[in-house]
């Protein structure tokens, strides 16, 4: 399914800054772990993130209402895309801790 990327989220800013400081991790095939407040959905989802498609990233999501797509990990792959990363990426959410790791 293609999700469209986040103009603004209060989890934008820290996912950035969590990709950004962690890039080498993210680049290594490590984990970055980005800590939000407690909640949110739990889930965990493969988005890929393509260069040519600036205003969406696909996602294996299966539920047919994208407005029900969890909102942390559509903040992350808005941070992913804006950080330069390409490809896939597993985003996993658990009670406000975000752990993004190359799918």
């Amino acid at each position: 399914m293609e999700i469209a990327f986040v103009t603004r989220s209060q989890f934008l800013e820290a996912c950035e800054n969590a990709i950004r400081e962690g890039r080498a991790e993210l680049d290594a095939d490590q984990t970055v772990r980005v800590e939000l407040a407690k909640g949110g959905y739990v889930g965990r989802v493969v988005v890929t993130i393509r260069p040519e498609i600036a205003k969406q990233f696909m996602s294996d999501w299966d539920q047919p209402d994208e407005t029900r797509f969890p909102a942390r990990i559509k903040a992350a792959a808005t941070a992913l895309q804006r950080c330069g990363c390409i490809g896939d990426f597993e985003v996993v959410h658990d009670n406000g801790l975000l752990e993004i790791r190359r799918a």
